[in-house]
């Protein structure tokens, strides 16, 4: 069996397109149809219902589960060999949440190549609720998000501490009614959210982190949030402008506001703690593997050394 024909199917797999299969993998989609092809009669069964978009059968869900296997173990192998010779070398693929990678990962990374300057990074931003799939899929090497819910396969070590706080501007206050020196606003600043009930928001789709977190919050203190502005998939960056201009209150990670806005935006707002309760921490995920390639572990390490640069400055 052609290895690289199993690595063809598990490209063919996560796309469920040829077409797009065949431009990740820089071949033409002819030759992977034929090394399916080939496959397929190695095997004597049929692992791919040829529809749009393209569905495993039953003996292709079994072969990618061996496939993923396989891979992970030559992947673990190549690595083993490249800590016994000291030869450092290959792709560290890390997943991280767009804005947080945009804080983290600068002074990481100009750290980390100064070490290791024959391993080449790829940087895959996507949203928390999906980076562990992309661990268990093979897909990354190193997660770095809260992780809430760890996959069996999944081994964590903690990064730094986040804490979200609600983001208002002291103008959109004012027009609530909501000033300086009045009950409702000392109430407001001990985390006291009911005086916000007929407040705008601008909320994270409910899938996502700080919209997970927003939308709980809220209906905890017997607001029904209707959100002014829904973001997808944007970062945190954007919704902080709209909070500064006005539109809503939003919520967000306290540590990512000064990179974020300039000093003038941030003077425009009311930054409302929270508790506890907002605190989180922020993991390293990888997958457990019978020998842990010394490259991830080292970055780890280096990562964690550096984590007071990334907690929100009091």
């Amino acid at each position: 069996m052609n290895f690289s024909s199993m690595d063809y199917f598990v490209m063919v797999a996560r796309e469920r397109s040829f077409s797009r299969a065949a431009e990740r993998l820089h071949i033409t989609q002819q030759t992977l149809s034929a090394h399916i092809a080939k496959l397929e009669g190695e095997l004597g069964a049929k692992l791919l219902v040829r529809s749009i978009p393209l569905e495993l059968t039953y003996a292709g869900e079994v072969f990618l589960e061996y496939a993923l296997d396989f891979q992970r173990r030559a992947n673990s192998l190549e690595r083993e060999f490249q800590d016994i010779t000291e030869n450092q070398r290959g792709l560290l693929r890390i997943g991280i949440n767009y804005t947080r990678g945009d804080i983290v990962i600068p002074p990481l990374l100009i750290r980390f190549q100064q070490e290791y300057p024959n391993i080449a990074i790829r940087l895959v931003g996507e949203i928390n609720t999906n980076l562990s799939a992309l661990l268990e899929n093979g897909e990354i090497d190193l997660a770095i998000a809260p992780l809430p819910v760890v996959p069996p396969a999944v081994q964590t070590e903690d990064f730094y501490q986040e804490e979200y706080v609600l983001v208002v501007s002291k103008a959109l206050l004012n027009r609530l009614g909501i000033t300086p020196g009045m009950a409702d606003f000392v109430r407001l600043q001990s985390g006291d959210l009911s005086p916000l009930r007929d407040c705008p928001f601008i909320l994270a789709a409910q899938q996502e982190g700080n919209g997970i977190f927003g939308y709980d919050l809220l209906r905890r203190w017997g607001i029904v949030p209707i959100p002014k502005i829904e973001v997808h998939h944007t970062t945190v960056r954007s919704e902080l402008v709209l909070a500064v201009s006005g539109m809503g209150a939003c919520f967000a990670p306290q540590n990512m506001i000064r990179p974020s806005l300039t000093p003038q935006q941030e003077a425009q707002l009311e930054l409302i703690h929270l508790g506890e309760e907002a605190r989180h921490m922020i993991h390293f995920g990888y997958l457990k593997q019978p020998h842990q390639w010394s490259v991830i572990t080292d970055f780890i390490h280096m990562a964690q050394e550096m984590s007071g640069e990334f907690e929100a400055k009091k």
